[in-house]
């Protein structure tokens, strides 16, 4: 019986298996820092039309010689071994640049602007003066005077008396300022006023300019009275 117990034991504790032992992930290895990439250099300024033309014939200069060099080596070589030299390598011309389109200047006489037309010139009005003898005779220029013909101051002419009157006008002064008057046979008129059936014209700084039958009379600053003959 014991030793019964004894062979229970031992087959129960050999039919156990032992459990396999547990391994351990390895730990992940840190992932390394990618560098970022290089940045691409930046692009040289464009050389001027002039310089990179300039820049190109020289760089096929260079490339013709090389060749030049190539083609006249070979050839010897060629000669020496008694074979037929290579044709001559020809060098690709460089692009040429794009020519501007030039306009021609157009052969025809630019159209010369036309002044503008000058604004008439307003008649000068003539002005009658005293005589060496301080008369103004305006009956004797209105009847020597012919339309479109100038007025000839020595013309003899002869006017009846009962066609005219004679009025003496004597201007003493002129007393100046913002609203000019004259003192005209010691009276003190304006521009506007009437004296002797003349209109007063204007006064200026010496003189008083009457108007009548559309004539313009001047009579200055005098110590005597102006005779002036006047149509009836």
């Amino acid at each position: 019986m014991k030793h019964l117990l004894i062979a229970i034991v031992i087959g129960l504790a050999g039919c156990q298996t032992p459990l396999p032992p547990r391994v351990l992930p390895a730990p992940a290895k840190p992932l390394a820092a990618i560098p970022p990439p290089p940045s691409p250099p930046a692009p040289a300024p464009a050389p001027t039309s002039a310089s990179l033309e300039q820049k190109l014939r020289q760089q096929a200069q260079y490339i013709e010689a090389l060749i030049s060099q190539n083609d006249a080596l070979t050839a010897k070589l060629a000669g020496a071994n008694g074979g037929t030299p290579p044709p001559r390598t020809v060098a690709p011309l460089p692009p040429e640049p794009l020519l501007r389109t030039v306009v021609p200047l157009s052969t025809e006489p630019l159209p010369v602007p036309r002044p503008a037309p000058l604004a008439p010139t307003p008649p000068v009005e003539s002005i009658l003066t005293p005589n060496a003898e301080n008369v103004i005779d305006l009956v004797a220029v209105i009847v020597a005077e012919k339309p479109g013909e100038p007025v000839n101051p020595f013309t003899v002419r002869t006017v009846p008396p009962e066609a005219m009157r004679e009025v003496s006008v004597h201007v003493g002064g002129i007393v100046a300022g913002p609203a000019a008057c004259a003192v005209v046979n010691d009276r003190l008129v304006q521009a506007g006023e009437t004296i002797e059936s003349l209109a007063v014209e204007r006064i200026e700084p010496d003189a008083v300019l009457l108007r009548h039958s559309g004539r313009l009379l001047r009579l200055p600053v005098t110590e005597q009275p102006t005779r002036v003959r006047l149509p009836l």
